[in-house]
């Protein structure tokens, strides 16, 4: 009996180091892939990692590793981490839900928000206490999340330092935050302003060096309003313009006013145009009013005024082109100067204006039968813009694939995720009866659906459709 308790001490003994081993590795996982590049996350990813799932969904979010920014992606990536379970996943699905197509919703943000900091293995909570940096990232943005402070007490000095450790393994979201912190002073322990708002900017710095977007927008910000440095809005202007050109909304916004009103050369009203258009596509908080303010500012005709009755016309052929309709442009609008926060949430480079209307999807992606949830990431690559140019190849006879069944499968997955184009071939393929019976009624909701999410051929196309069913 004795040999026995022996052996099993001893066996417990070599199991504890691997078991410390194995911890010590899952809580460098975010540190991992801070340091790996792009191809390495995304093939990982691909594999049905869920944290290198989270992780690629957060780098489509804030713009990170070279990527434009991309809500659409990054919830696809979310979708795929969070139907594994993953902490990650449904903190980013908890983020998206303050945004279209997801929210503004703030139940869904606590929601996920809540699953996250719930997960039933405790990870997060784990991986934070062992210095994972995007697990204390993580709960940092937790800590500070409006929409769940009647079960979590908000605590800004304890976020701040989670943003601090975060920051200093690299993480360019935690170092823009802990950033933000220090320049407009949020930390009760902070006193000296002066020397706080010279971190924050040394910090922004580190990630502009980064190539960080938000970096960007908010070191313009601080050039613009002079603060915590010598006001220069000629290089706010190329900051603002840095983080405009990879999808920032509130950049674009921004150099949109600066071309329109001309403050550091002379109004150039096609570039104001092209940010102010761009943000409109991105949903930005103001765009649209924005856009109309210059219409007026350069004596276009406004959309009152633009109405006219309706005119009998020939049937238009509806529009039915290979190509991807061209990219709407973007622009933010110039905040108020020197603005303090009016809650405990940092200054948000996603903020919407709108208060949009959910806009319902699949959001598991499910099958109805209950059976395992078919992933898109097993389908024909890792992300929407592959599986829909796949099932346009498909549709348009440039694949070795001929099924328009397959095709509208894969149009079909990708427009209940919110791709306004996938929408449109939906349409499309309802009306004219390919890979599915032709259905007036379905093709006019897909329509609709594309155009309500900013797809111009398919507002034409419901224009179409709906003259020729009054025939």
């Amino acid at each position: 009996m004795l040999s026995i308790i022996c052996k099993m001490f001893r066996s417990l003994f070599y199991l504890l180091p691997l078991l410390f081993l194995y911890q010590v590795i899952c809580a460098n996982e975010g540190a991992r892939w801070i340091n790996a590049d792009l191809t390495e996350i995304t093939q990982v990813a691909g594999t049905g990692d869920g944290y290198a799932q989270g992780f690629l969904a957060l780098c489509h979010l804030h713009g990170d590793k070279g990527l434009n920014i991309s809500f659409l992606e990054a919830r696809f990536h979310a979708e795929n981490s969070a139907s594994r379970g993953h902490w990650l996943g449904n903190f980013v699905l908890g983020y998206l839900s303050r945004y279209k197509p997801l929210g503004p919703d703030p139940s869904l943000v606590a929601k996920y928000l809540l699953k996250s900091f719930r997960d039933p293995d405790g990870k997060l909570i784990k991986f934070a206490s062992l210095g994972d940096p995007v697990a204390l990232y993580v709960l940092a943005e937790i800590f500070i999340s409006e929409e769940i402070q009647t079960i979590l007490q908000p605590d800004m000095k304890m976020a701040a330092d989670y943003y601090d450790i975060s920051a200093q393994s690299g993480y360019a979201p935690a170092t823009v935050q802990s950033a933000l912190i220090k320049l407009h002073s949020l930390r009760d322990s902070l006193t000296d302003g002066a020397s706080t708002q010279a971190n924050g900017i040394a910090l922004l710095q580190v990630g502009v060096d980064q190539k960080f977007p938000a970096a960007h927008h908010y070191l313009g910000r601080c050039f613009l309003e002079g603060m915590g440095i010598k006001e220069d809005k000629a290089l706010a202007l190329i900051h603002f313009q840095a983080a405009a050109d990879r999808g920032y909304g509130a950049a674009q916004m921004m150099v949109a006013d600066f071309y329109a009103y001309g403050l550091t050369g002379e109004p150039n009203e096609e570039l104001a145009f092209k940010y102010v258009e761009q943000a409109v596509e991105m949903n930005h908080e103001g765009a649209a009013k924005k856009r109309e303010e210059y219409k007026v500012l350069f004596g276009h005709k406004t959309e009152a005024t633009d109405a006219i009755p309706a005119i009998e016309q020939p049937e238009a052929s509806l529009a039915e082109t290979p190509n991807s309709d061209p990219s709407i442009p973007a622009a933010p609008i110039i905040d108020p100067p020197k603005a303090q926060p009016k809650s405990l949430r940092l200054p948000s480079a996603y903020a919407r204006e709108e208060k949009a209307q959910v806009v319902t999807v699949n959001q598991d992606i499910n099958n109805e039968d209950g059976k395992e949830p078919e992933r898109m990431d097993r389908i024909a690559g890792s992300s929407i813009n592959q599986i829909r140019e796949k099932a346009k190849k498909i549709y348009w006879g440039q694949s070795t694939s001929n099924s328009m069944t397959e095709a509208f499968n894969f149009f079909e997955k990708c427009a209940t995720l919110g791709d306004a184009e996938s929408a449109r071939y939906l349409g499309i393929m309802y009306l004219r009866g390919k890979g599915v019976s032709k259905n007036s009624d379905e093709a006019i909701k897909w329509f609709e659906r594309a155009a309500s999410q900013g797809d111009e051929l398919a507002e034409k196309n419901l224009v179409s459709l709906r003259k020729i069913m009054k025939m």
